[in-house]
């Protein structure tokens, strides 16, 4: 608990110099490009409009999915948006303290909120994708109703994981680099395997929803969905959100234990 307190605080009372790198990272990232900024939600429009293409033109698959009160190609583009972040997240938060050699090497800087850095930057551009995904759904004839009140919620629990996630494979991936290449690997599968193009509640395999339900990708996706697109509340739906909290609570107790450990060794293994 002690630890947990530190990285909270340390968070807090480096906040403005936390918003500073997170600012800084995006323009790291688009630095040197005609179009800049642009390129951050180009490429993942590209992706849904693919996509949408693919599925609801060229392979013309079935889109009955129990609930659904809007077009497919609105739940399609609420889902993915929600997927971005969480992806970016895998890796970006993986290679923070990496990536950051040259501040985390300064025994001045609170290195334990460089996790909350890289969250927050592609916060910023998760809140662009996420008007867009507003428009499309109006253009396709989803209105707003009280069940968008919910987005707040699941972006913060998306938000709360990304950081400690950053932080326990943060160090993770600094003491065994094999770790973030096994993540590469990985990272394109998360696609298939967090239901982004099909109904995780219509996979008839109980064992193979409950693998589903405890990635919490399915769930922030599932949950965005839900509130856009099937107007179900959170707490209509406990057993999930309790699948989540699971993962939420091992995952902080996971970055608590590497914190401990290693967050001080991390300049000089660097």
């Amino acid at each position: 608990m002690h630890s947990l307190l530190e990285i909270v605080k340390a968070n807090i009372k480096y906040r403005q110099q936390t918003l500073e790198l997170a600012k800084s990272n995006l323009n790291k990232t688009y630095r040197g490009s005609d179009l800049g900024f642009v390129w951050a939600f180009a490429k993942p429009t590209m992706y849904i409009f693919v996509f949408y293409f693919a599925i609801t033109i060229g392979f013309k698959s079935s889109k009955d999915i129990p609930g659904l009160i809007c077009p497919y190609f609105v739940w399609l583009t609420i889902g993915m948006i929600a997927f971005f972040y969480m992806r970016d997240m895998v890796l970006g938060g993986a290679s923070c303290f990496r990536r950051y050699k040259p501040i985390v090497s300064k025994a001045s800087y609170p290195i334990i909120t460089i996790p909350t850095s890289v969250a927050l930057s592609f916060l910023f551009v998760h809140v662009i994708m996420m008007g867009i995904g507003i428009i499309i759904s109006l253009i396709f004839g989803c209105y707003p109703s009280i069940y968008w009140l919910q987005i707040p919620f699941y972006s913060i629990l998306m938000v709360v994981f990304s950081i400690f996630w950053s932080i326990a494979t943060g160090i993770f991936s600094v003491i065994y680099r094999d770790f973030y290449n096994l993540l590469q690997v990985l990272n394109q599968a998360l696609f298939w395997l967090s239901a982004i193009l099909f109904d995780v509640n219509s996979i008839s395999s109980h064992t193979a929803k409950t693998v589903l339900m405890f990635n919490p990708i399915t769930f922030i996706v599932e949950g965005y969905r839900n509130a856009f697109c099937r107007h179900i509340w959170f707490f209509q739906e406990p057993e999930k959100l309790g699948c989540y909290m699971i993962m939420m609570v091992l995952m902080i107790i996971s970055s608590i234990v590497m914190y401990k450990k290693f967050i001080k060794h991390i300049p000089d293994i660097l």
